[in-house]
């Protein structure tokens, strides 16, 4: 049998077992799921941009593999051809984890002999989809601010595959420190450090403040207000041994 209509699935609603265990096959709801036809998720240079231009969805659906699949490569062929791979970032937000089920009705020559199949059968995997809810980014695109009407172009081409409504929206980022979540460790090592950085010697000095790590002076008060050293014991007036000798 061919592929079904997109209308058949697109419907977000219900209660979905499409629990899959790779590390103990027979506790899985679904068994023998196939792969998910998409086989890139993120495409360009990952680098700082000025733009920020995600695909949102306006209301609940359920979006097959095949068409996240179609939509990405109708965008990302736009976006090779007219920006190039160092222009911009393109990136898919999501993977479909569901699993599609049918239950195939026998259909032969004699017509006779046609199956209609049972009410609310559980059916057999026949593909991958996945569901998007209201406001979630399905494609986000990170560019420069003169590459937005073709970035625009690139997602409208890519939304005409899929099932829904969308959206485009702007975002500047100019002013983001960090546009990625791989660059966001860097950036929180640079703070960290930029923290822990310590007064020298001489700015110490001028300061009237106490270098860290240096030794108190001979003959100086400690923070408890008695002189640091061997005799420290004997100014006030305890025994500086185990015994008291």
């Amino acid at each position: 049998m061919g592929l079904r209509p997109a209308r058949t699935i697109r419907v977000a609603q219900g209660q979905q077992w499409a629990r899959i265990s790779n590390s103990k096959p027979r506790k899985s709801y679904v068994k023998g799921a196939p792969r998910p036809k998409v086989r890139q998720y993120e495409m360009g240079t990952d680098k700082y941009y000025e733009r920020r231009v995600d695909l949102i969805c306006q209301y609940p659906t359920h979006v097959r593999d095949n068409a996240m699949e179609a939509a990405r490569q109708a965008a990302n062929k736009h976006l090779e051809k007219t920006l190039l791979v160092d222009n911009y970032f393109f990136r898919l937000d999501k993977y479909p984890h569901l699993v599609i089920r049918e239950h195939s009705a026998l259909g032969v020559a004699g017509a006779d002999r046609i199956s209609k199949g049972m009410k609310r059968a559980f059916g057999r995997p026949k593909g991958r989809m996945t569901r998007v809810n209201k406001g979630d980014p399905i494609f986000t695109v990170h560019c420069n601010t003169s590459a937005v009407n073709d970035v625009k172009v690139a997602l409208t081409r890519a939304k005409l595959k899929l099932s829904g409504m969308y959206a485009l929206v702007v975002t500047d980022i100019t002013n983001e420190a960090v546009n990625f979540a791989k660059k966001g460790k860097a950036a929180r090592v640079a703070k960290v450090k930029a923290v822990e950085v310590k007064p020298t010697a001489a700015e110490a000095a001028v300061a009237g403040a106490p270098v860290a790590g240096a030794a108190p002076a001979a003959g100086a008060p400690t923070a408890a207000g008695a002189p640091a050293g061997k005799d420290a014991g004997k100014e006030t007036g305890k025994p500086a041994g185990k015994g008291g000798k």
